[in-house]
């Protein structure tokens, strides 16, 4: 079996959660908070624990149910932040995932108007 991120829509999950919860409560939490249905095979949905220092991504295809734990040995995954009014996800690129899991940031804090 070969995962290649690239098959399908990766959600990030901004709020965190108890990442106790297995495949079919997180799959259960996508389909209604998010509206992502797992089964039809097109969508990666990442989890971040509270402490942010684990993260779940759930996937399914016509073969199975997929789900990988990322436990970071040190540093935290970054906390993003969202408005209070807006969605609880943000969608990502393959290379933004792998940067995330990686415990890179994906949002940096801005110091000036013109430049970063």
């Amino acid at each position: 079996m070969k995962i290649d991120f690239s098959q399908g829509r990766i959600t990030l999950v901004i709020v965190p959660f108890d990442l106790r919860f297995g495949y079919y409560r997180l799959a259960q939490i996508s389909a209604e908070l998010l509206h992502i249905d797992i089964n039809k095979g097109q969508d990666y949905v990442v989890f971040i624990s509270k402490k942010r220092s684990i993260a779940k991504i759930i996937y399914s295809d016509s073969k199975g149910n997929l789900l990988i734990t990322r436990k970071l040995h040190q540093n935290k995954f970054q906390l993003l932040l969202a408005r209070a009014n807006g969605p609880a996800a943000e969608p990502l690129t393959v290379k933004e995932l792998e940067s995330y899991l990686d415990g890179e940031p994906l949002e940096i804090k801005r110091t000036s108007v013109l430049k970063g």
